[in-house]
């Protein structure tokens, strides 16, 4: 295989086992978070936090086009300009974040203060959750650039570090809240916040002494700035209707149905979380090596690597989805000690459509990003969020159940996705038939041989503790199994087995 294939399972698999017990961990803070705060004071978290994380659209272009400039100069090996774009990044995060605090402090704090449904004796606590919200979100932005940094070297272990280190923070964050006197909704947001602070700090700290370009320098390199402002400003309109689409909706549902359900949408957030890390340090892995492969015009190495991380990350979801989606309400009693009304229905919803649509196209994206043809491409993102925001409106106005807002993403984005394959096929000429046959199929085999015996037995026979237990356990090992056999060729059976043996069972 080549060596970049090994290096993308050498990176993934080291995160993956680490992922695990930050899964365990973050999980079961959660629960503890909801029993300290109860329902009420969990939702309005959701709802306040929300709010400000709406905000992410401003942060989330310019990480996407740092880390894009830095792999294609990579892949260029033009490694000279890495400073340049590095100090770019940073001074963009900059303004941003004073555009960020100008608009928190004055439209956010009014809207939350007119426009949401929070209890009257409530509102001086999402105050103070919404402030510190803001506060630490203006932190983590001066990280952005540093992370970007830590991504394009392909430095993925530092990443499962901090992931350890933020879900026992907050795990212990969770246990001092239990003891905390004092209203525990504000205790919850200042100790949130001194998370938020610690990592930057070590982000910082750590760039600074590995990386040497990781040094801001004034520079009047026009050309270049034009061209970041050019894909920040259509990755940006994509992020803030992306976000419109997401956090939009939660604060239509608050509206329209109060906190209750808006913390059903904070645990269902916390669940897809979870599931997602697994793909995401997969991601990772692949996303530079990806983008260097379209900066090098290295096309057979690109469309090799777009089916092999469409294939692993489907599979990465597929593996904990399924126990999740046959035994949700059982798992979710067992996981909460009260579990609000239509968490269940919510947490199926999201993970279908994240199995079914978000799997196949998520690095679709980051292809186009590379090659600079992004207008059509987003196009399609722009008029699917636009549309999931107006419908969830219209669905929740005239009365229907809050789960059709997911219902309506699920069906859009499942159009959208029809749309960019022939979006894909005229921008890069897109090999349809080669992702079909490589890709698709295997997948959708693994999906229906993996699912379908579980789904029956789980339908005929009577649901006791027993066996709810033996599906959640056995439905992942098998699903492993046909991954391993169906979803896999040889050689990346191979890949797997070498690196089991040479870092596992050595040890």
């Amino acid at each position: 295989m080549p060596s970049n294939t090994t290096r993308i399972a050498k990176n993934t698999l080291a995160l993956y086992f680490r992922q695990i017990v930050v899964m365990g961990v973050s999980l079961f803070t959660v629960r503890i978070v909801l029993q300290t705060l109860g329902v009420i004071d969990y939702g309005i978290h959701n709802v306040v936090g929300g709010m400000v994380a709406m905000f992410g659209f401003l942060r989330t272009p310019i990480v996407e086009v740092t880390q894009r400039f830095l792999n294609v100069e990579m892949g260029k090996g033009n490694y000279d300009a890495l400073q340049k774009i590095f100090s770019t990044s940073l001074m963009l995060h900059i303004i941003a974040g004073i555009l960020i605090l100008t608009v928190g402090e004055t439209v956010g704090l009014w809207f939350i203060e007119n426009k949401l449904v929070i209890p009257t004796e409530r509102m001086e606590a999402a105050r103070w959750v919404y402030q510190f919200a803001l506060f630490g979100f203006m932190v983590t932005m001066l990280s952005v650039s540093f992370e970007a940094l830590i991504v394009a070297h392909e430095d993925m272990q530092i990443y499962g570090y901090v992931g350890v280190f933020e879900a026992v923070a907050k795990l212990i964050t969770a246990y001092l809240l239990i003891i905390a006197g004092g209203d525990k909704l504000k205790v919850y947001a200042v100790f949130n916040f001194i998370v938020f602070f610690i990592i930057t700090i070590f982000y910082y700290k750590y760039c600074q002494k590995k990386y040497q370009e990781a040094k801001f320098i004034f520079h009047n390199d026009i050309a270049l700035i034009k061209d970041f402002g050019r894909h920040i400003g259509y990755v940006f309109v994509a992020s803030a209707l992306l976000v419109l689409r997401k956090h939009g909706t939660s604060v239509v549902l608050n509206v329209f149905f109060g906190p209750v359900v808006n913390a059903a949408r904070g645990l269902t957030a916390s669940v897809e979380n979870a599931v997602l890390s697994f793909r995401n340090n997969f991601n990772r892995a692949i996303v530079p090596q990806l983008t260097k492969s379209c900066a090098g015009n290295d096309r057979r190495n690109m469309w090799s690597l777009l089916e092999r991380g469409t294939r692993f990350s489907f599979f990465l979801i597929l593996i904990f989805s399924i126990p999740i989606l046959l035994k949700t309400e059982f798992i979710l009693n067992l996981w909460l000690k009260d579990v609000p009304e239509y968490t269940s229905i919510f947490v199926q919803l999201v993970l279908i459509e994240f199995i079914l649509v978000h799997g196949i196209m998520f690095f679709f994206g980051k292809i186009v990003n590379a090659t600079g043809k992004l207008k059509a491409y987003y196009s399609v993102d722009y008029v699917c969020a636009i549309l999931i925001f107006v419908f969830s409106y219209i669905v929740c106005k005239v009365g229907y159940a809050p789960y059709y807002v997911f219902v309506i993403s699920l069906l859009i984005f499942s159009l959208s996705l029809l749309v960019k394959f022939i979006v894909m096929k005229k921008l890069v000429d897109f090999p349809v038939r080669f992702f079909t046959q490589k890709a698709l199929l295997p997948m959708f085999l693994v999906l229906a041989v993996s699912f379908i015996p579980f789904y029956i037995v789980n339908k005929f026979v009577i649901g006791s503790f027993f066996q709810s237990i033996v599906i959640i356990v056995t439905s992942p090992l098998w699903t492993g199994i046909v991954i391993m056999y169906i979803g896999m060729r040889k050689k990346e059976r191979a890949v797997v087995f070498n690196f089991v043996k040479q870092k596992v069972l050595r040890r």
